[in-house]
Protein backbone atom coordinates (compact mmCIF):
# COMPACT_ATOMS: atom_id res chain seq x y z
CA UNK A 1 0.00 0.00 0.00
CA UNK A 2 1.82 3.59 -0.81
CA UNK A 3 0.99 6.23 1.48
CA UNK A 4 0.72 8.59 -1.16
CA UNK A 5 -1.99 7.22 -2.24
CA UNK A 6 -5.68 8.20 -1.87
CA UNK A 7 -5.95 6.55 1.92
CA UNK A 8 -2.68 8.72 2.67
CA UNK A 9 -3.11 9.94 6.28
CA UNK A 10 -4.52 13.64 6.03
CA UNK A 11 -1.14 16.09 5.59
CA UNK A 12 1.18 12.93 4.49
CA UNK A 13 1.24 14.97 0.90
CA UNK A 14 0.41 18.40 1.93
CA UNK A 15 -3.24 18.23 1.82
CA UNK A 16 -3.53 19.08 5.74
CA UNK A 17 -0.53 21.63 5.41
CA UNK A 18 -2.03 24.72 7.64
CA UNK A 19 -1.08 27.20 5.47
CA UNK A 20 -2.93 25.37 2.28
CA UNK A 21 0.08 25.16 0.37
CA UNK A 22 1.06 21.79 -0.98
CA UNK A 23 4.13 19.79 0.84
CA UNK A 24 6.54 18.16 -1.77
CA UNK A 25 5.19 14.65 -2.49
CA UNK A 26 6.46 11.94 -0.40
CA UNK A 27 7.95 9.09 -1.81
CA UNK A 28 5.65 5.85 -2.00
CA UNK A 29 5.57 3.61 1.09
CA UNK A 30 4.87 -0.17 0.90
CA UNK A 31 4.07 -2.80 3.81
CA UNK A 32 5.67 -5.52 3.38
CA UNK A 33 3.39 -8.37 3.96
CA UNK A 34 4.60 -11.89 4.81
CA UNK A 35 2.54 -13.91 3.05
CA UNK A 36 3.09 -12.31 -0.27
CA UNK A 37 7.16 -10.89 0.27
CA UNK A 38 9.89 -12.67 -1.36
CA UNK A 39 11.15 -14.80 1.65
CA UNK A 40 14.85 -14.52 3.55
CA UNK A 41 17.64 -16.32 1.72
CA UNK A 42 16.81 -18.52 4.50
CA UNK A 43 13.73 -19.57 3.42
CA UNK A 44 11.50 -17.52 6.28
CA UNK A 45 8.79 -14.73 5.88
CA UNK A 46 10.14 -11.69 7.11
CA UNK A 47 8.18 -9.61 9.66
CA UNK A 48 5.90 -7.01 8.44
CA UNK A 49 7.66 -3.42 8.17
CA UNK A 50 6.83 -0.29 6.51
CA UNK A 51 9.85 0.99 3.77
CA UNK A 52 10.15 3.15 0.81
CA UNK A 53 9.54 0.96 -2.04
CA UNK A 54 12.16 2.74 -4.47
CA UNK A 55 15.11 3.53 -1.70
CA UNK A 56 17.34 1.97 -0.03
CA UNK A 57 20.24 2.42 2.36
CA UNK A 58 23.80 1.94 1.99
CA UNK A 59 26.13 2.14 5.02
CA UNK A 60 29.60 3.19 5.55
CA UNK A 61 32.37 0.59 4.66
CA UNK A 62 33.97 -0.10 7.80
CA UNK A 63 37.57 2.24 6.48
CA UNK A 64 36.35 3.08 3.35
CA UNK A 65 34.26 5.95 3.82
CA UNK A 66 30.47 6.43 2.65
CA UNK A 67 31.95 6.95 -1.35
CA UNK A 68 33.14 2.75 -0.75
CA UNK A 69 31.02 0.22 -2.51
CA UNK A 70 28.99 2.69 -4.98
CA UNK A 71 30.97 1.69 -7.66
CA UNK A 72 30.15 -2.05 -7.31
CA UNK A 73 26.44 -1.19 -6.31
CA UNK A 74 26.11 0.33 -9.67
CA UNK A 75 26.92 -2.79 -11.69
CA UNK A 76 25.01 -5.01 -9.61
CA UNK A 77 22.17 -3.67 -9.76
CA UNK A 78 22.94 -3.85 -14.00
CA UNK A 79 22.47 -7.59 -13.72
CA UNK A 80 18.85 -6.40 -12.46
CA UNK A 81 17.76 -3.53 -15.29
CA UNK A 82 17.99 -1.45 -12.77
CA UNK A 83 20.20 2.10 -11.68
CA UNK A 84 20.44 4.27 -8.64
CA UNK A 85 20.76 7.96 -7.97
CA UNK A 86 21.85 9.47 -4.10
CA UNK A 87 18.79 10.71 -3.04
CA UNK A 88 19.30 14.50 -2.28
CA UNK A 89 18.14 15.68 1.53
CA UNK A 90 14.53 17.14 1.74
CA UNK A 91 16.09 20.67 1.21
CA UNK A 92 17.36 19.62 -2.11
CA UNK A 93 20.90 19.57 -0.65
CA UNK A 94 23.07 16.90 -1.87
CA UNK A 95 24.67 14.21 0.98
CA UNK A 96 28.25 14.59 2.04
CA UNK A 97 29.32 11.30 1.38
CA UNK A 98 32.85 11.58 2.71
CA UNK A 99 34.90 11.49 5.95
CA UNK A 100 32.78 9.80 9.03
CA UNK A 101 29.04 9.70 7.97
CA UNK A 102 26.59 6.89 8.15
CA UNK A 103 26.39 6.43 4.39
CA UNK A 104 23.71 7.61 2.22
CA UNK A 105 20.39 6.89 0.42
CA UNK A 106 19.72 5.47 -2.83
CA UNK A 107 16.68 5.68 -5.24
CA UNK A 108 16.62 2.81 -7.59
CA UNK A 109 15.70 3.42 -11.26
CA UNK A 110 13.96 0.94 -13.69
CA UNK A 111 15.55 0.78 -16.87
CA UNK A 112 12.00 1.56 -18.35
CA UNK A 113 9.90 4.43 -16.83
CA UNK A 114 7.05 2.76 -16.67
CA UNK A 115 8.28 -0.50 -14.63
CA UNK A 116 8.08 -0.60 -10.88
CA UNK A 117 10.55 -0.72 -8.21
CA UNK A 118 9.74 -2.92 -5.20
CA UNK A 119 13.29 -2.00 -2.64
CA UNK A 120 12.93 -5.52 -0.53
CA UNK A 121 12.95 -7.65 -3.63
CA UNK A 122 15.98 -5.64 -5.02
CA UNK A 123 17.44 -5.90 -1.65
CA UNK A 124 16.61 -9.80 -1.44
CA UNK A 125 18.20 -10.34 -5.10
CA UNK A 126 21.10 -9.00 -4.28
CA UNK A 127 21.94 -11.18 -1.05
CA UNK A 128 20.69 -14.43 -2.86
CA UNK A 129 23.47 -13.92 -5.68
CA UNK A 130 25.82 -13.12 -2.67
CA UNK A 131 26.71 -9.79 -3.81
CA UNK A 132 29.45 -8.64 -1.57
CA UNK A 133 27.65 -4.92 -1.86
CA UNK A 134 24.38 -6.20 -0.29
CA UNK A 135 26.12 -6.67 3.04
CA UNK A 136 26.14 -2.62 3.27
CA UNK A 137 22.40 -1.99 1.96
CA UNK A 138 19.03 -2.13 4.43
CA UNK A 139 15.92 -1.16 3.33
CA UNK A 140 14.94 3.13 3.86
CA UNK A 141 12.22 2.62 6.59
CA UNK A 142 9.19 5.00 7.79
CA UNK A 143 10.12 5.75 11.15
CA UNK A 144 6.31 6.63 13.31
CA UNK A 145 6.23 7.58 17.00
CA UNK A 146 5.82 5.33 19.95
CA UNK A 147 2.32 7.37 21.28
CA UNK A 148 -1.36 7.25 21.26
CA UNK A 149 -1.55 5.52 18.16
CA UNK A 150 -2.47 2.18 18.96
CA UNK A 151 -0.55 0.32 15.79
CA UNK A 152 -2.73 1.84 12.92
CA UNK A 153 -5.89 1.10 14.97
CA UNK A 154 -8.56 3.35 13.15
CA UNK A 155 -7.26 3.34 9.55
CA UNK A 156 -4.31 5.27 10.13
CA UNK A 157 -1.85 3.70 7.80
CA UNK A 158 -5.15 3.94 5.66
CA UNK A 159 -6.18 0.10 5.25
CA UNK A 160 -2.73 -1.48 6.66
CA UNK A 161 -4.16 -0.96 10.38
CA UNK A 162 -4.73 -4.75 10.25
CA UNK A 163 -0.19 -5.72 10.58
CA UNK A 164 -0.35 -4.18 13.58
CA UNK A 165 -1.33 -4.31 17.32
CA UNK A 166 -2.52 -8.02 16.83
CA UNK A 167 -4.48 -7.32 14.89
CA UNK A 168 -5.07 -10.09 12.23
CA UNK A 169 -2.51 -11.90 14.18
CA UNK A 170 0.45 -11.17 12.63
CA UNK A 171 2.03 -9.75 15.94
CA UNK A 172 0.78 -12.20 18.25
CA UNK A 173 0.22 -10.11 20.76
CA UNK A 174 -3.00 -8.16 22.14
CA UNK A 175 -6.54 -7.86 20.15
CA UNK A 176 -7.00 -4.52 19.05
CA UNK A 177 -10.53 -3.61 20.96
CA UNK A 178 -8.49 -3.51 24.03
CA UNK A 179 -5.62 -0.86 23.03
CA UNK A 180 -8.16 1.04 21.80
CA UNK A 181 -9.14 1.20 25.23
CA UNK A 182 -6.12 3.33 26.03
CA UNK A 183 -7.12 6.26 23.06
CA UNK A 184 -10.70 6.88 25.06
CA UNK A 185 -11.07 10.26 26.89
CA UNK A 186 -11.26 9.06 30.71
CA UNK A 187 -9.11 5.96 29.73
CA UNK A 188 -5.42 7.25 28.55
CA UNK A 189 -6.86 8.97 25.45
CA UNK A 190 -5.78 12.78 24.46
CA UNK A 191 -8.16 15.65 26.39
CA UNK A 192 -7.31 18.66 27.92
CA UNK A 193 -6.88 19.54 31.64
CA UNK A 194 -6.11 22.10 33.98
CA UNK A 195 -2.86 22.48 35.94
CA UNK A 196 -2.28 24.71 38.49
CA UNK A 197 1.33 24.46 38.74
CA UNK A 198 3.62 27.16 37.78
CA UNK A 199 7.06 26.35 35.41
CA UNK A 200 9.15 24.29 36.92
CA UNK A 201 12.08 26.10 35.80
CA UNK A 202 11.21 28.62 38.06
CA UNK A 203 12.39 25.70 40.82
CA UNK A 204 15.43 25.01 39.03
CA UNK A 205 18.71 24.18 40.77
CA UNK A 206 21.82 26.21 40.15
CA UNK A 207 23.94 23.60 38.46
CA UNK A 208 27.68 24.07 36.65
CA UNK A 209 26.49 23.09 33.61
CA UNK A 210 22.70 22.35 32.85
CA UNK A 211 22.22 18.34 31.34
CA UNK A 212 20.96 18.79 27.62
CA UNK A 213 18.16 16.57 26.63
CA UNK A 214 18.05 16.31 22.43
CA UNK A 215 14.47 15.43 21.40
CA UNK A 216 14.63 14.84 17.83
CA UNK A 217 9.80 14.73 16.82
CA UNK A 218 7.81 17.26 15.71
CA UNK A 219 8.58 21.17 16.55
CA UNK A 220 8.13 22.49 20.33
CA UNK A 221 5.29 25.02 20.08
CA UNK A 222 5.30 28.30 21.83
CA UNK A 223 4.28 27.91 25.64
CA UNK A 224 4.24 29.88 28.48
CA UNK A 225 6.77 27.47 29.50
CA UNK A 226 8.51 27.48 26.66
CA UNK A 227 9.74 30.96 26.30
CA UNK A 228 12.73 32.67 25.24
CA UNK A 229 15.79 32.52 27.45
CA UNK A 230 13.37 29.33 28.81
CA UNK A 231 15.97 26.55 28.51
CA UNK A 232 14.91 25.77 25.33
CA UNK A 233 16.97 25.72 21.99
CA UNK A 234 15.31 25.17 19.08
CA UNK A 235 17.55 23.30 15.90
CA UNK A 236 16.84 22.67 12.31
CA UNK A 237 19.56 20.70 9.99
CA UNK A 238 20.94 22.99 7.00
CA UNK A 239 23.13 21.71 4.39
CA UNK A 240 24.12 19.15 6.82
CA UNK A 241 24.55 20.94 10.06
CA UNK A 242 22.45 22.03 12.85
CA UNK A 243 21.41 25.75 12.77
CA UNK A 244 19.63 27.89 15.46
CA UNK A 245 15.91 28.55 13.89
CA UNK A 246 15.31 31.56 13.15
CA UNK A 247 11.75 33.76 14.46
CA UNK A 248 11.87 34.27 10.56
CA UNK A 249 13.23 34.69 7.54
CA UNK A 250 16.70 36.47 7.74
CA UNK A 251 15.74 37.86 11.36
CA UNK A 252 19.19 39.03 12.83
CA UNK A 253 17.79 39.19 16.63
CA UNK A 254 17.15 35.86 16.58
CA UNK A 255 18.89 33.34 18.85
CA UNK A 256 18.94 29.41 19.90
CA UNK A 257 16.65 30.23 22.21
CA UNK A 258 14.30 31.73 19.72
CA UNK A 259 10.54 30.89 20.31
CA UNK A 260 7.45 30.75 17.94
CA UNK A 261 4.76 32.98 19.21
CA UNK A 262 2.28 32.81 21.49
CA UNK A 263 -1.11 33.13 20.12
CA UNK A 264 -4.63 31.86 21.08
CA UNK A 265 -6.07 30.64 17.33
CA UNK A 266 -9.51 30.64 16.29
CA UNK A 267 -11.26 26.88 16.18
CA UNK A 268 -9.77 25.11 13.44
CA UNK A 269 -9.91 21.68 12.07
CA UNK A 270 -6.89 19.20 13.78
CA UNK A 271 -3.51 20.17 11.73
CA UNK A 272 -2.34 16.55 12.36
CA UNK A 273 -2.62 13.58 14.39
CA UNK A 274 0.58 14.35 15.78
CA UNK A 275 0.42 17.86 16.91
CA UNK A 276 1.95 19.08 20.03
CA UNK A 277 3.91 15.85 20.07
CA UNK A 278 7.51 17.40 20.84
CA UNK A 279 5.86 20.03 23.17
CA UNK A 280 4.00 17.30 25.28
CA UNK A 281 7.26 15.64 25.34
CA UNK A 282 8.90 18.53 26.49
CA UNK A 283 6.62 19.28 29.07
CA UNK A 284 7.20 16.41 30.55
CA UNK A 285 11.60 16.80 30.61
CA UNK A 286 10.67 20.15 32.33
CA UNK A 287 8.67 18.50 34.89
CA UNK A 288 11.12 15.72 35.95
CA UNK A 289 14.39 17.78 35.79
CA UNK A 290 13.81 22.16 35.35
CA UNK A 291 17.65 22.15 35.32
CA UNK A 292 17.93 20.21 32.12
CA UNK A 293 18.14 22.27 28.32
CA UNK A 294 15.98 20.87 25.78
CA UNK A 295 17.34 20.75 22.47
CA UNK A 296 14.33 20.39 19.91
CA UNK A 297 15.09 19.10 16.58
CA UNK A 298 11.86 19.16 13.84
CA UNK A 299 12.38 15.90 11.69
CA UNK A 300 8.53 15.26 11.27
CA UNK A 301 5.14 17.00 10.98
CA UNK A 302 2.00 16.45 12.09
CA UNK A 303 1.50 13.38 10.12
CA UNK A 304 3.88 11.63 12.14
CA UNK A 305 6.30 10.09 9.92
CA UNK A 306 9.98 10.88 9.00
CA UNK A 307 11.67 8.85 5.88
CA UNK A 308 14.92 6.78 8.11
CA UNK A 309 17.75 8.93 6.11
CA UNK A 310 16.44 12.14 7.03
CA UNK A 311 16.70 11.05 10.95
CA UNK A 312 19.98 9.56 10.40
CA UNK A 313 21.20 12.59 8.82
CA UNK A 314 19.68 14.68 11.75
CA UNK A 315 21.53 12.22 14.12
CA UNK A 316 25.14 12.64 12.62
CA UNK A 317 24.68 16.21 12.47
CA UNK A 318 23.71 16.21 16.12
CA UNK A 319 27.07 14.02 16.93
CA UNK A 320 29.27 15.79 14.37
CA UNK A 321 28.06 18.77 16.55
CA UNK A 322 28.84 17.00 20.25
CA UNK A 323 32.11 15.75 18.88
CA UNK A 324 33.46 19.19 17.67
CA UNK A 325 32.44 20.17 21.11
CA UNK A 326 34.24 17.21 22.85
CA UNK A 327 37.42 17.86 20.64
CA UNK A 328 37.59 21.88 21.55
CA UNK A 329 36.64 21.16 25.06
CA UNK A 330 33.26 23.71 24.10
CA UNK A 331 30.54 22.50 26.31
CA UNK A 332 28.11 24.62 24.84
CA UNK A 333 28.06 22.03 21.72
CA UNK A 334 27.86 18.95 23.99
CA UNK A 335 24.68 16.66 24.41
CA UNK A 336 23.62 14.22 27.63
CA UNK A 337 20.87 12.63 26.61
CA UNK A 338 19.32 11.62 22.90
CA UNK A 339 15.29 10.78 23.72
CA UNK A 340 13.84 9.05 20.77
CA UNK A 341 10.26 8.46 20.60
CA UNK A 342 9.56 7.21 17.64
CA UNK A 343 11.11 4.26 15.60
CA UNK A 344 10.12 1.03 12.97
CA UNK A 345 9.54 -2.47 12.96
CA UNK A 346 12.46 -4.48 11.29
CA UNK A 347 11.42 -7.06 8.96
CA UNK A 348 14.75 -9.30 10.42
CA UNK A 349 17.51 -9.57 12.50
CA UNK A 350 19.63 -7.20 10.07
CA UNK A 351 18.52 -4.12 12.40
CA UNK A 352 21.44 -5.16 14.97
CA UNK A 353 23.73 -4.28 12.38
CA UNK A 354 22.29 -1.29 10.33
CA UNK A 355 22.68 2.58 10.10
CA UNK A 356 20.91 3.03 12.69
CA UNK A 357 22.60 0.76 15.08
CA UNK A 358 25.99 1.62 13.93
CA UNK A 359 25.49 5.41 14.64
CA UNK A 360 24.00 5.12 17.64
CA UNK A 361 26.86 2.76 19.29
CA UNK A 362 29.18 6.05 18.02
CA UNK A 363 26.50 8.19 20.43
CA UNK A 364 27.56 5.77 23.25
CA UNK A 365 30.99 5.83 22.05
CA UNK A 366 31.46 9.65 23.09
CA UNK A 367 28.89 9.24 26.49
CA UNK A 368 25.88 10.54 24.84
CA UNK A 369 22.95 8.40 27.17
CA UNK A 370 20.44 7.25 24.53
CA UNK A 371 16.30 5.87 25.56
CA UNK A 372 14.08 4.95 22.98
CA UNK A 373 10.53 4.15 23.46
CA UNK A 374 9.64 0.64 22.91
CA UNK A 375 6.14 0.90 21.16
CA UNK A 376 2.62 0.77 21.95
CA UNK A 377 1.22 -2.30 19.54
CA UNK A 378 1.80 -4.91 22.72
CA UNK A 379 4.31 -7.41 20.72
CA UNK A 380 7.34 -8.58 21.29
CA UNK A 381 8.11 -8.06 17.39
CA UNK A 382 11.81 -5.36 17.06
CA UNK A 383 11.01 -2.13 17.19
CA UNK A 384 14.03 -0.18 16.21
CA UNK A 385 15.93 1.18 17.89
CA UNK A 386 14.22 -0.03 21.56
CA UNK A 387 15.25 -3.53 20.15
CA UNK A 388 18.94 -2.37 20.32
CA UNK A 389 18.60 -2.60 24.12
CA UNK A 390 21.17 -3.68 26.68
CA UNK A 391 21.79 -4.44 29.88
CA UNK A 392 24.39 -2.06 31.65
CA UNK A 393 27.70 -3.20 32.65
CA UNK A 394 28.42 -4.51 35.70
CA UNK A 395 31.95 -2.48 36.07
CA UNK A 396 33.30 0.95 34.67
CA UNK A 397 36.24 0.14 32.41
CA UNK A 398 38.06 2.63 29.94
CA UNK A 399 36.61 0.83 27.29
CA UNK A 400 32.71 0.75 28.77
CA UNK A 401 30.26 2.48 27.30
CA UNK A 402 26.69 3.46 28.01
CA UNK A 403 24.08 0.96 26.36
CA UNK A 404 20.99 2.21 25.12
CA UNK A 405 17.95 1.90 27.36
CA UNK A 406 14.31 1.26 26.08
CA UNK A 407 11.47 2.24 28.19
CA UNK A 408 8.17 1.11 28.61
CA UNK A 409 4.95 2.03 30.14
CA UNK A 410 2.98 2.12 33.59
CA UNK A 411 -0.58 2.51 33.78
CA UNK A 412 -1.00 5.34 36.53
CA UNK A 413 -0.62 2.87 39.63
CA UNK A 414 3.49 3.13 38.53
CA UNK A 415 3.23 -0.98 39.25
CA UNK A 416 1.15 -2.24 36.51
CA UNK A 417 2.16 -2.10 33.11
CA UNK A 418 0.20 -1.10 30.07
CA UNK A 419 -1.02 -3.56 28.18
CA UNK A 420 0.00 -1.53 24.92
CA UNK A 421 3.34 -1.48 25.88
CA UNK A 422 5.54 -3.75 23.54
CA UNK A 423 7.34 -7.15 25.13
CA UNK A 424 10.79 -6.40 23.48
CA UNK A 425 13.87 -9.41 24.55
CA UNK A 426 15.30 -6.33 26.97
CA UNK A 427 13.26 -3.24 28.54
CA UNK A 428 15.63 -1.85 30.56
CA UNK A 429 12.66 0.55 32.52
CA UNK A 430 8.86 1.35 32.98
CA UNK A 431 8.10 4.77 33.40
CA UNK A 432 4.29 6.34 33.71
CA UNK A 433 3.32 6.43 30.26
CA UNK A 434 -0.81 6.59 30.62
CA UNK A 435 -2.47 9.53 31.46
CA UNK A 436 0.25 11.06 32.10
CA UNK A 437 0.19 15.47 32.24
CA UNK A 438 1.83 17.94 30.17
CA UNK A 439 2.59 20.78 28.01
CA UNK A 440 0.12 21.02 24.48
CA UNK A 441 0.03 24.06 21.68
CA UNK A 442 -2.75 26.49 22.15
CA UNK A 443 -5.04 25.04 20.00
CA UNK A 444 -8.72 24.95 19.73
CA UNK A 445 -10.48 22.20 17.41
CA UNK A 446 -13.94 22.45 16.13
CA UNK A 447 -15.52 20.28 18.82
CA UNK A 448 -17.51 22.21 20.85
CA UNK A 449 -19.18 21.42 24.40
CA UNK A 450 -22.27 19.26 25.02
CA UNK A 451 -24.17 21.90 26.74
CA UNK A 452 -23.69 25.39 27.18
CA UNK A 453 -25.61 28.33 28.93
CA UNK A 454 -25.29 32.15 28.47
CA UNK A 455 -26.66 34.71 30.94
CA UNK A 456 -25.90 38.45 32.19
CA UNK A 457 -22.65 37.73 30.22
CA UNK A 458 -21.82 34.47 31.98
CA UNK A 459 -21.26 31.48 29.89
CA UNK A 460 -21.39 28.13 32.06
CA UNK A 461 -20.49 24.78 29.75
CA UNK A 462 -19.25 21.29 29.90
CA UNK A 463 -15.90 20.74 28.25
CA UNK A 464 -15.16 21.20 25.18
CA UNK A 465 -12.77 18.09 24.00
CA UNK A 466 -10.87 19.56 21.72
CA UNK A 467 -10.29 22.99 23.65
CA UNK A 468 -6.22 22.98 24.32
CA UNK A 469 -6.02 26.70 24.93
CA UNK A 470 -5.24 26.12 28.68
CA UNK A 471 -1.83 25.03 27.55
CA UNK A 472 -2.24 21.21 29.00
CA UNK A 473 -3.59 18.08 28.07
CA UNK A 474 -3.23 14.02 29.28
CA UNK A 475 -1.99 11.81 27.02
CA UNK A 476 -0.83 8.02 26.60
CA UNK A 477 2.23 5.87 25.24
CA UNK A 478 5.45 4.76 25.27
CA UNK A 479 6.58 7.73 23.50
CA UNK A 480 5.79 10.03 27.11
CA UNK A 481 7.32 7.47 29.09
CA UNK A 482 10.27 7.75 27.38
CA UNK A 483 10.75 11.23 28.48
CA UNK A 484 10.22 11.19 31.66
CA UNK A 485 12.82 8.38 31.60
CA UNK A 486 14.93 10.99 30.02
CA UNK A 487 14.31 13.22 32.78
CA UNK A 488 15.27 11.16 35.46
CA UNK A 489 18.55 10.28 34.03
CA UNK A 490 19.24 14.14 33.34
CA UNK A 491 19.08 14.61 36.83
CA UNK A 492 20.99 11.76 37.92
CA UNK A 493 23.73 13.14 36.16
CA UNK A 494 23.84 16.23 37.78
CA UNK A 495 23.92 14.65 41.03
CA UNK A 496 26.56 12.50 40.03
CA UNK A 497 28.39 15.75 39.60
CA UNK A 498 31.25 17.33 37.19
CA UNK A 499 29.21 18.44 34.03
CA UNK A 500 31.69 20.43 33.45
CA UNK A 501 34.09 17.69 31.76
CA UNK A 502 32.72 17.02 28.74
CA UNK A 503 35.22 14.62 27.70
CA UNK A 504 34.39 11.28 26.30
CA UNK A 505 35.97 9.10 29.18
CA UNK A 506 34.34 11.03 31.86
CA UNK A 507 30.72 11.20 29.71
CA UNK A 508 30.94 7.75 29.15
CA UNK A 509 31.74 6.92 33.18
CA UNK A 510 28.77 9.37 34.38
CA UNK A 511 26.33 8.00 32.05
CA UNK A 512 26.76 4.09 33.38
CA UNK A 513 26.52 5.29 36.77
CA UNK A 514 23.65 7.43 35.79
CA UNK A 515 22.03 4.51 34.51
CA UNK A 516 22.17 2.18 37.03
CA UNK A 517 20.97 4.22 39.21
CA UNK A 518 17.88 5.29 37.24
CA UNK A 519 17.42 1.65 35.98
CA UNK A 520 17.19 0.17 39.46
CA UNK A 521 14.39 2.51 40.54
CA UNK A 522 10.76 1.04 40.35
CA UNK A 523 8.68 3.73 40.30
CA UNK A 524 8.99 7.10 38.61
Amino acid sequence: MSESGPDAPRGANGDGASDGSRRPERPPVRALDPATAMRLTDGRAPLPALYLSDRLLVRAAPGGGATRGLGDLRAALAKLELDFRVTPRPDGEARDLQGDSWGTSITLTPARAIDSVDAWRVLQQLRQSAEPVAELLSLEHVLRPADGYWGGVGGYWGGVGGYWGGVGGYWGGVGGSALEEYSVPGRGGRMPVALALPDPRLRARPVDRSPVVVVPDTAIAGHPWFKRDSGVLRMVLENGRLVPLLTGPGDPSATPSATPPITVPAPSEPVGLLQGHATFIAGLVRQGCPEATILSIPVMGDDGIVDESVMLDVLQALLDRHVHGQDNDDPSEVVDVLSLSLGYYAEDSSYTSGPVADLLDRFAEHGILVVAGVGNDGTSSPFVPAALAAAPPQRVTKKSVPPLASVGATNPDGTTVALFSNTLTVVSAVRSGVSVVSTLPLTNGMGQPSSQVSADGTVRCTVDPDDYTGGFGVWSGTSFATPVFAAELAAALIDEGGLTDVSAPAMRKRGIRALRTCIGRTRS
